[in-house]
């Protein structure tokens, strides 16, 4: 029996309508989890971990890092990079090299199970500077490498290669190629 005013194209559009939606709804959400994807493999301090982080914010990938690996992690940055990396590293090193351009404090402890010796204890991203200016990287030379030592190296060999009767040569030119 069908009623006044009941049209079977009106529910089948509204059911077309409806399938419509959830599969929008559904590429929505397909689209955000393809957008933010971390995946934490070999989560040993033993072996080197392999992560896959695509579009990820840095707090993000740091926390889920302290979860696999065991340490404590204190995230107090106002700003949050995205990061993005397929790497396979050790723990330290990799933890190091995702945090290399933010003000942090890593703590590490003696362990004998793990690679080097020791593992991660605590990772503490600090609050960023009051003026919101990161300091930059001073120089890729030791600390110990002054000017003054510097010179001395370049007159002890300049010394070494005469009193083994060589001329005189800059130390650039001697570097290994």
């Amino acid at each position: 029996m069908l009623q006044r005013g009941f049209k079977p194209m009106s529910v089948r559009r509204a059911l077309h309508r409806g399938m419509v939606a959830c599969v929008a709804a559904l590429g929505f959400v397909t689209l955000a989890a393809h957008a933010q994807e971390l995946r934490i493999a070999t989560a040993d301090c033993s072996q080197p971990v392999h992560l896959i982080a695509k579009d990820v914010p840095l707090s993000t990938v740091l926390t889920d890092l302290s979860l696999s690996l065991h340490f404590v992690v204190a995230y107090h940055s106002q700003t949050d990079p995205r990061v993005t990396t397929d790497t396979r590293e050790p723990a330290t090193d990799l933890v190091r090299k995702l945090a290399r351009n933010m003000n942090f404090s890593l703590e590490e402890t003696p362990d004998a199970h793990c690679a080097e010796g020791r593992r991660i204890a605590r990772l503490s991203v600090l609050p960023d500077p009051a003026g919101g200016n990161r300091a930059t990287v001073a120089s890729a030379r030791p600390a110990w490498q002054t000017p003054e030592m510097e010179r001395i190296a370049r007159l002890g060999m300049r010394d070494y290669l005469t009193s083994h009767g060589f001329p005189e040569q800059p130390m650039e030119e001697l570097a290994v190629h």
